[in-house]
Order: structure tokens, then sequence, then C-alpha cells
């Protein structure tokens, strides 16, 4: 029913109270005093009001659904928000534009209206980015009438569910709705219909190492929460350093997740290695001056000499006499 329909059946409804009262139901006679009449006449009125009330309140239904159905919005009336918008690679935009030159837009882009007149983007930024690109002017969309506070939160969870979301950054999501409302992790697990298992393993991104995260945000499709779980568990292991360079490897394309997970776990944590032998160093003197020095460690033996000619003296000796400790080993 239109707003005219509404209205109009509104109006015949009021103009009808004077032939209600009139008629009466022969039952009681109507009073000939202003105050008499309008004590009997009030039943009546107050159903029509209540009546109008109810119609008014279906227009204004209408009007609002109406307004949010899709409809098209030139591109220039579009203000987006970048920390809304889901990162794709190259590749994923180009094929998300192909796919727009050749086939109709399915899912209008969700915006929100501005008190200027103009539209913020909640959910479809990809979208538009490719309507851009192949020049398009306009781009269907539909209007939410939805709170300002849950403008993010809304274009969060719009976005919770693509396949091509990298798990760092659902964690990114969920991290900042739980600093926004102060909730638990079991709260917000139930909000987003998603297991607490689940969102454990998302949270782990938060354990790791700092320095791994500059190299999951270049590229925070290359980990997974499953791997990002195993490595916080080593790095709280005490190998922390392993795990940064693992997950640098990780971000190269050098190492897979699970070959990331087994060279983290494999490197023994510097605090846990055997201390290196200490040198001992020894000074040969020829009388006041010195003739050489050796430093010996481990398997190791030194020899610095004052000269290269004295070098080369010593080296023709010490030759015969590793040659026949070489002898007497055999």
């Amino acid at each position: 029913m239109s707003l005219k329909d509404l209205k109009s059946k509104s109006d015949q409804a009021l103009a009808s109270i004077p032939k209600a009262a009139a008629a009466g139901d022969g039952r009681a006679a109507r009073p000939v005093t202003a105050p008499g009449a309008t004590a009997f006449m009030q039943p009546t009125i107050d159903a029509l009001n209540e009546r109008a009330k109810k119609a008014e309140a279906r227009a204004a239904e209408v009007e609002r659904q109406l307004e949010s159905q899709p409809t098209e919005v030139s591109l220039d009336q579009l203000d987006e928000v970048a920390s809304r918008r889901r990162r794709l690679t190259d590749e994923q935009f180009e094929e998300l534009k192909a796919n727009l030159a050749n086939n109709p837009l399915v899912h209008p882009v969700a915006v929100k209206r501005r008190a200027n007149g103009r539209f913020e983007i909640v959910s479809g930024h990809n979208r538009v980015a490719a309507f851009r690109a192949l020049g398009r002017n306009q781009i269907p969309v539909v209007v939410l009438d939805i709170d300002e506070e849950k403008v993010d939160r809304s274009a969060f969870y719009a976005n919770l569910l693509q396949p091509s979301l990298p798990d760092y950054e659902k964690y990114i999501g969920f991290r900042a709705e739980q600093e926004r409302t102060g909730v638990t992790q079991k709260v917000l697990a139930k909000e987003a219909g998603v297991s607490e298992a689940m969102l454990s393993q998302l949270f782990a991104f938060g354990d790791l190492p700092q320095a791994t995260l500059e190299s999951i945000r270049a590229k925070p499709d290359c980990i997974g929460m499953r791997c990002a779980y195993e490595l916080a568990r080593l790095a709280q292991a005490g190998k922390a350093a392993a795990v940064i360079e693992a997950v640098d490897l990780l971000a190269q394309g050098k190492l897979t997740q699970k070959e990331a997970i087994r060279h983290a776990g494999r490197i023994t944590p510097a605090a846990d290695r055997p201390a290196p032998p200490s040198a001992s160093t020894v000074k040969i003197r020829s009388g006041r001056a010195q003739y050489c020095q050796y430093v010996s460690r481990g398997t190791s033996l030194r020899i610095e000499f004052r000269s290269e000619a004295e070098r080369i003296k010593a080296q023709e000796q010490l030759d015969k006499i590793l040659r026949a400790l070489a002898d007497d080993e055999t």
C-alpha cells in the first residue's frame, strides 16, 4: 500500500466520526449538551486515533524499507573507510574486476547515509574499487539504518567468513571488537557464531614475538591460525629467536607452514646451547722478543708469527711434526 493510499484511508476514518456517532446503536439517546456529546463520542475518537497512529507507523516503516532497498548511487557520492577494506592480492583484485566486467553485481554495496547527504561504505570497498577501475559511474547499493557505533562491527562481521580473508586480519578484527566492548573471547565466539577453539587459535597471533608482526602484516596470507598457534607455543617455550627466523622465511616463501614449525622447533635456544670452549693464548719468546703466539680453542689451533719468513720456516717443521703424528695414528 502506498503512502497516498494510507493517508486517504486515515482521512476517511476521521471523516466518519460524526456519522458513526449519529447512527448509535439504538440503546442510548445521543446527549444534547456539549460535554455529554464529547463523553459519548470519546471511545470512537480514541479508536480512530489509534487506527491513525498505526497507519502512520506502518507508512513510516514502508518508507524506511523503500529507502533501504537496492538503488544506484554515483561513485562520487561514496566515502571509503580504509580500515574496513578487506585486503586482496593483486591477482584476487584482477579476478574480481574481470568478473564484474562480464557479470552484474549480485551483492549490492552496503552503505550508511551521512548527514551531509553522502554515503559511507560499510561493506564492499573492493567492489567499488573494481567499478572505478572499470570506468563505471554508478553502483548498486543498499542503505543501512544502523547506529554509528555498530558500523565497524557490521563491516567486520560481513567480511569475517570470507574464505579469502587471512586469519591474521580476522584476529585484528576480533581484537578490535574485544577492545571496544570489553567482552570475553567466549562471548565474542558466541556473537560471531564460531567455536571458542577457533577464536583461541586466532588470538595466538597476539602471543607471537612482536618482531614477527612486520613480516605478517606485509604478507598476512602466508600464515594461518594453526601455524601461528604452534609457533606461539614454541616462542613461549624459549624459542622466540627461532620463531622470528621461521616467520621471516615463511613470508619470503622459502618455507611452508609445516616446515616453519619444524624449523623453529629444531633450533636450540641460545640459552640452552652449551657454552663455547674458552680460548687459551700462549706466547713463545726468543730472549726478550716475542717469537710467536698461538691460540687454542676446542679443536682449532691458530699461530701468529712476527713475519712471513718466520711463518714459512716454522711451517716446514710443523709439517714434519704433524705428518709424524698422523703416522702414529695409523
